[in-house]
């Protein structure tokens, strides 16, 4: 029986998909309702734990991918073997494996980013589309650096200590403690993500115990996978602004499928100004502001997930009783 916060208890399953071997969870496969749950940095696919379950409960299947360098899906070491056009073809390949045509997306995180793009690549095999944190962006026409984009958003200017070898080191040396400062909710987070006079995420900084909201047993597989895989795969992915500029430039900036925003009101890395813009882009986009939360929304705050959840896959993609 499926435990939510028991990451052995899911349905684990595994697809050679655009030349990689791909990890994905598969809950509740009878239903013709699914959805996929697409996850970001450094979370693995158990970040959806509380929207899992609630969502087979109102009788969809879900489908919760490990994206391409993350958890037990394979990792390239190459930076050029990612981007949002590659890993869109991933999670198209794993349609076509599952014999899907067409399906909901939702996305967190990188995952929210993902989901956009997914609805400009594959239109036609899309219901329609969630994020949560994470707006909409439209592709850049021209090439820019990661540089040129911090000066920009500063907010971002944690991505480049990201991209660098003393990233991975910091992470690999350091998991537990990493995970352990990195998730908690916005109430009890201590100090910025990267620390300002040591420039580290975890090295030299003190532990913290484990916060209650993450259980045990999931801490324990987030701070198993990365100690066994490694942090690389995951930070390849702030080495794309090259690869995504190339891959997306030539994609229509106009979305039109059903989808839905969510924001956190105390994201500090996609603080709620960055998707005002959104309504020019994705026409009747649904927009909706979750007030005291912090990045972790989908388990600071499950419950206003779940419903604005509810309420939109009423309306897109209804569970239709049969009688």
């Amino acid at each position: 029986m499926l435990d939510k916060y028991d990451p052995a208890t899911y349905n684990h399953q595994y697809a050679t998909v655009n030349g990689i071997r791909m990890h994905y969870v598969d809950e509740n496969p009878t239903s013709s309702n699914p959805l996929l749950l697409i996850h970001g940095w450094p979370d693995l696919w158990i970040g959806w734990r509380e929207q899992i379950q609630f969502l087979v409960e109102l009788g969809y299947r879900v489908i919760v991918p490990s994206l391409r360098g993350f958890g037990e899906t394979d990792a390239p070491e190459d930076p050029a073997e990612y981007g949002f056009g590659t890993v869109c073809k991933d999670l198209a390949g794993l349609l076509d494996h599952l014999e899907i045509p067409t399906i909901t997306v939702i996305g967190h995180d990188w995952g929210g980013a993902v989901t956009w793009r997914f609805g400009q690549f594959y239109p036609e095999r899309v219901k329609a589309l969630a994020s949560f944190c994470t707006p909409y962006f439209v592709p850049a026409k021209q090439e820019v650096t990661l540089e040129q984009i911090v000066q920009v958003l500063p907010n971002f200017k944690y991505q480049i200590y990201l991209c660098t070898p003393e990233a991975e080191k910091d992470i690999n040396e350091n998991v537990g403690k990493f995970f352990r400062r990195i998730f908690r909710p916005i109430t009890d987070i201590d100090g910025p993500l990267i620390d300002p006079k040591t420039n580290r995420l975890a090295e030299g900084r003190p532990d913290r115990i484990r916060h209650e909201m993450v259980p045990e047993k999931v801490m324990e597989y987030y701070i198993k996978t990365f100690t066994e895989r490694g942090a690389r795969g995951g930070l390849n992915w702030y080495k794309q602004t090259h690869n995504n500029y190339v891959q997306c430039k030539d994609l229509d900036a106009i979305i039109n499928k059903p989808a839905m925003m969510v924001t956190a009101e105390l994201d500090k890395a996609l603080p709620p100004s960055m998707a005002e813009k959104m309504i020019d882009y994705i026409p009747g986009v649904e927009m909706h502001l979750v007030a005291g939360s912090g990045h972790w929304i989908l388990w600071e705050k499950p419950e206003e997930c779940n419903k604005f959840l509810r309420e939109f896959l009423a309306k897109v993609d209804p569970i239709l009783c049969k009688l």
